[in-house]
């Protein structure tokens, strides 16, 4: 490694660590006051502070991409070290590749924060802070096996389920277990799918009831294609169902989503969330590369600390409205979840390769 690539490398991360440490403290620091202010103690305050950081950190690591490589340039063309890079034969092309090679890093850190850490940091969050504000016998939780069923416990009965298709109304893959005041089981209802009707109750379908279960004798089996069951829970008591998706590693996402494709549920919204991530960490690479076209203005000083702040804010302004937009439109099913995740980083992308070719050549 060359003197001048250790330069490049250097420069590069210094300025990321600096805008990140800004980012964060600017971001932060409100949260933490208000915090106190509110009469929670200095735990409770730190660990709401420490949970929230993976999915800050989701927002806020491709911006600080960008700045790392504004400040980097600005930084080597002040003390004329990128003009003396340059007219020692180090091309731009060469220059490029260090900033993308950097920012690689970046966004591999990127993908094990938004795909492992914050699915982590979610299941802690709903474990030791939401769980106080759930109500009784409403709370969902995921099975032990990865990937397996969602189950509750309710006033006389456990239940599980595969998912809840908001748009029906309706689980998928249900398990009833009724028991009495002595906690012994009574009976078990299984069905394909369960329809909410009206007043709690539900239509099993295409299930099968076991009964007798405590008698010496064996348990009774009868099948049933339609059968009305009255139930403690409403739709709206399963509003947790998705908020749970997010305890979910990128992996185990991709497995449950492939599970519940076959039921013919609309996994949209699902597959946004999971490409999401990916996409997010390409804006790592992409951001980085962006302000690119300062390498073809090597003794330029206009380019100022401020214009670079400037510029900065309105470029993550727009990518965060036209990100959000193509999302929104992937959820609702208008366009391929893929496409929504990564047509905007991709645009980005090519603008960004179009402005290197255009201003190709030196502008001193």
């Amino acid at each position: 490694m060359t003197l001048i690539t250790r330069l490049f490398i250097k420069e590069w991360f210094k300025s990321l660590v600096g805008a990140l440490a800004a980012l964060f403290l600017l971001v932060t620091t409100a949260d933490i006051i208000n915090g106190f202010l509110r009469g929670k103690d200095g735990g409770q305050v730190l660990l709401e502070w420490a949970l929230k950081m993976p999915d800050l950190g989701g927002k806020i690591l491709p911006v600080t991409c960008l700045l790392a490589t504004l400040f980097a340039l600005n930084r080597l063309k002040t003390h004329n070290e990128l003009t003396a890079a340059l007219a020692a034969g180090y091309s731009y092309l060469h220059i490029s590749a260090l900033i993308a090679g950097c920012s690689l890093v970046v966004a591999f850190a990127q993908f094990g924060n938004l795909g492992f850490l914050e699915p982590y940091a979610n299941k802690v969050k709903r474990q030791e802070i939401k769980k106080s504000q759930v109500s009784e016998g409403k709370y969902l939780t995921r099975s032990s096996a990865e990937g397996g069923q969602f189950w509750f416990k309710s006033k006389d009965y456990f239940a599980t389920f595969l998912t809840f298709n908001k748009e029906t109304a309706s689980l998928v893959d249900v398990n009833l277990f009724f028991f009495d005041t002595n906690g012994n089981t009574t009976r078990i209802l299984v069905a394909k799918q369960a329809d909410y009707h009206e007043d709690q109750n539900w239509y099993l379908r295409a299930g099968q009831e076991i009964t007798d279960l405590e008698g010496s004798r064996f348990p009774r089996q009868e099948f049933f294609n339609e059968r009305l069951v009255g139930l403690h829970e409403k739709p709206s008591d399963f509003a947790e169902f998705e908020a749970d998706l997010t305890t979910l590693s990128w992996p185990a996402l991709a497995l449950f989503i492939n599970r519940i494709a076959p039921t013919g549920i609309n996994t949209a919204e699902y597959r946004v969330l999971l490409h999401q991530k990916g996409a997010l960490s390409l804006m790592c690479l992409v951001f980085a590369l962006v302000p690119l076209g300062g390498l073809f203005r090597p003794n330029r000083r206009s380019d100022s600390f401020g214009k670079n702040v400037a510029f900065a804010l309105i470029l993550t302004i727009l990518f965060w409205l036209l990100f959000s937009a193509a999302l929104s439109y992937g959820q609702n099913g208008k366009i391929p979840p893929w496409i929504a995740a990564y047509t905007i980083p991709f645009l980005f992308l090519v603008q960004s390769a179009w402005a290197q070719w255009h201003h190709r050549k030196l502008k001193i």
